[in-house]
């Protein structure tokens, strides 16, 4: 009878998964991308505010856009995982809700709610590894 509750035991603790399921969006999620610092990305900070009732995409989140040269319609805008890197712009979430320019470093990752948008437009999830006043 030992022998069988041990091998039960046994059974049990192999097919038990320690691993917890990786998350295929949102800030802790796998790395898609990386603008490295030497890029010298130059985007604009803002914190974004629900304004519209029917608007409620990422509000109250602080935003990094950032629009390619040569291609005024290719925009890539990345919500801020680590806001805790932006002690210095609090003052964004203030009235007048004005933007800074940036030059910024950081993963992308992918955002879990995805949106209608035109297709050179692209939403996702950033973790700073870099951001200073421009």
């Amino acid at each position: 009878m030992k022998k069988l509750l041990w091998s039960l035991l046994f059974a049990m603790l192999l097919s038990c998964d320690k691993d917890e399921p990786k998350k295929d969006c949102g800030c802790d999620s796998e790395i898609l991308n990386t603008i490295p610092e030497p890029a010298n990305l130059i985007g604009q900070l803002g914190y974004k505010i629900q304004l519209d009732p029917n608007d409620n995409y990422y509000n109250s989140k602080f935003w990094v856009s950032y629009t390619e040269p040569n291609c005024g319609n290719c925009v890539h805008h990345m919500i801020v995982c680590n806001e805790e890197m932006l002690i210095s712009f609090q003052n964004l979430k203030n009235p007048p809700y004005e933007n800074v320019q940036v030059v910024f470093a950081g993963h992308l990752k992918n955002v879990c709610d995805k949106i209608f948008a035109p297709g050179d437009y692209t939403y996702q999830h950033i973790v700073l590894t870099k951001i200073e006043e421009k």
